[in-house]
């Protein structure tokens, strides 16, 4: 690519259309898109308050709480849900814009999705450095003279949208949009999709499975051509056989009959079998997921490819959904929290670390339970990890993890030495019991 940056401009929305009829269309692509959506985002993601006094603690988190169970502009849409828009735009678009917009009624945060389209890609004005503090605008992004983005350029209905208006696009400060997505260049401004580099082999894979249905529905039109040297069952003759079903007839002497041959198709389920790992893989979903062939993986292999594609969800999580997202709309919760009077925070602006989050994402379920609280229990025990640690792997805050265990009406010493006894158990043993 000699020019990557204009080519990706160029290609982008071309891709985006074609994944999105794939999406749609395509079984393969559609659980990839699937199986990746609902790995990243889950039911939504919890909050942890960096703010060291526990009363202002818990206020924010009644604020997340209460953005969260309804946080778009549409209504009745959990983060959680909103997230998963998100994501799937991520994977067919390649980006994704978000609206932070202030409810003038309750002076709360609300979320308006725009679509990858909304952000004018044909907005083009360089400044060629010759108009003093012009800002330079590229695909619908406006850069100041340091390169920082100002603002973005949108339009005011989608334009696929059946009442799309025909006004030009309005200039909105980049601090009330948020844009996810996974810069591939330097100095790119926008998004392309993942799956762009298998959308051909997508496309393939349906042409060949046409061509296979195709082939199997012609091999079972079986035609019987009868042969007579000499021409006696091509007589005017009452005795005349006929080939029917089932039927047991003697033909004449020096005459048979013959089939049309069927297509072989042996290596047919290897070749589309190799087509569905190269998509997967090109993806970054293991192939068993996508194509719920559970029966050709083992168990050393599975939890190699679950651990390559967990890394990979991570990534998503945390330098996408999080830098680019969450703690944007975080800080904005608090700001209106705090300039609406419902929180007296002194410090807000001489300490604002303190007004920081972390997000714990859902965790994933371990495929064997009994050895992961084995291997957690000894890590604890040799001060290689922390209990805020584990719990944080599964997408809860320690805090409220010991407030059910204090609140628990179960003997905690009795809950120990349980767990004591199982964890000194070997793996037949825990079997056998």
């Amino acid at each position: 690519m000699p020019a990557p940056i204009s080519q990706q401009l160029a290609a982008s929305r071309v891709a985006a259309r074609k994944i999105g009829h794939q999406s749609q269309n395509n079984a393969l692509m559609a659980s990839i898109i699937q199986h990746a959506v609902t790995a990243i985002v889950g039911d939504g993601p919890s909050v942890r308050s960096a703010h060291p006094d526990p009363e202002i603690a818990a206020q924010l988190h009644a604020a997340w709480n209460k953005f969260f169970a309804d946080c778009s502009v549409e209504g009745g849409m959990s983060l959680g849900g909103y997230l998963s828009r998100k994501a799937r735009a991520f994977y067919v678009d390649g980006e994704s814009f978000t609206k932070l917009v202030v409810d003038p009624d309750t002076t709360t945060l609300k979320l308006q999705l725009l679509s990858a389209d909304q952000v004018d890609n044909a907005k083009t004005i360089p400044s060629l450095g010759m108009t003093g503090d012009t800002p330079n605008i590229v695909a619908g992004i406006e850069f100041d003279s340091t390169g920082r983005r100002s603002a973005y350029w949108v339009l005011p209905t989608p334009p696929d949208s059946p009442w799309a208006s025909v006004a030009p696009p309005v200039r909105v400060p980049a601090l009330d949009i948020c844009h996810l997505f996974e810069p591939q260049w330097p100095g790119v401004p926008r998004g392309i999709s993942p799956l762009t580099p298998v959308a051909g082999l997508a496309r393939d894979l349906d042409d060949c499975l046409d061509a296979a249905n195709v082939k199997m529905k012609v091999s079972a039109v079986l035609t019987a051509f009868v042969r007579d040297p000499e021409g006696y069952m091509f007589q005017d003759h009452p005795m005349l056989p006929m080939l029917e079903p089932g039927a047991i007839m003697r033909l004449p002497e020096g005459a048979d009959v013959q089939f049309s041959p069927t297509s072989d198709m042996a290596s047919l389920s290897e070749v589309l079998t190799h087509i569905e790992r190269m998509i997967c893989s090109g993806a970054g979903v293991p192939a068993f997921f996508a194509t719920g062939d559970y029966g050709s993986v083992n168990y050393s292999a599975g939890k190699l490819a679950l651990a390559s594609f967990q890394r990979r969800v991570k990534a998503i999580q945390q330098n996408h959904l999080v830098a680019q997202l969450l703690n944007p709309i975080w800080d904005r919760i608090v700001m209106l929290e705090v300039l609406s009077g419902r929180m007296r925070a002194p410090d807000y602006e001489s300490n604002p670390e303190r007004y920081a989050a972390s997000f714990l994402f859902p965790g994933w379920p371990a495929i064997d339970e009994l050895k992961k609280a084995k291997a957690d229990t000894l890590a604890v025990a040799a001060k290689l990890r922390s209990r805020a640690d584990i719990i944080a792997e599964q997408g809860r805050d320690i805090t409220d993890v010991d407030t059910e265990i204090a609140a628990d009406p179960f003997a905690e010493e009795d809950l120990s030495s349980a767990a004591t006894n199982i964890s000194n158990q070997t793996d037949t043993e825990n079997e056998d019991a």
